[in-house]
């Protein structure tokens, strides 16, 4: 019969674990594991990206665009304002302010069809951004607790 009484052989150890595990959940490792699962998803998007067979010219700023500007444009970006210190932190996959058309890519226009491959992507890959998110979050864990 259980007497409700718990005993800790060694409060050091348990205090240093517990220690640990309070930095695990520090918002540099949740940005680290967050991170690391985002990589996984932007390295796919890269993969997707659409690329041209003719450079043309940027209607905006008479600059010209290469095939696979897009591709080379795709950002992996901090949200700040989606982020929550100590709670969450929000990556972005997305095309820098000079590939504005990856819009016209991903959803299409009147007069051109879309080709998809942001949403593919995360679609492709979430599972493997969550393991590798898991991942990160383990071995910091075992990092910060000598492995016990």
């Amino acid at each position: 019969m259980a007497t409700g009484k718990l005993t800790i052989e060694n409060p050091d150890a348990m205090a240093s674990i517990i220690d640990a595990l309070e930095q695990v959940a520090s918002e540099s490792v949740l940005r680290q594991a967050t991170v690391a699962g985002a990589r996984v998803i932007f390295e796919e998007v890269k993969l997707r990206t659409p690329v041209g067979v003719a450079s043309w010219e940027s209607p905006k700023k008479g600059e010209t665009r290469y095939p696979g500007f897009l591709r080379d444009n795709i950002l992996l970006a901090f949200d700040k304002e989606r982020s929550v210190e100590g709670i969450r932190s929000t990556y972005l996959v997305t095309w820098s302010k000079d590939a504005y058309y990856g819009r016209f890519v991903e959803y299409g226009r009147s007069n051109m069809a879309a080709q998809p491959f942001l949403r593919p992507a995360y679609e492709a890959m979430r599972d493997a951004a969550a393991k590798r998110f898991g991942e990160v979050i383990d071995q910091k864990v075992k990092e910060l607790t000598n492995g016990k």
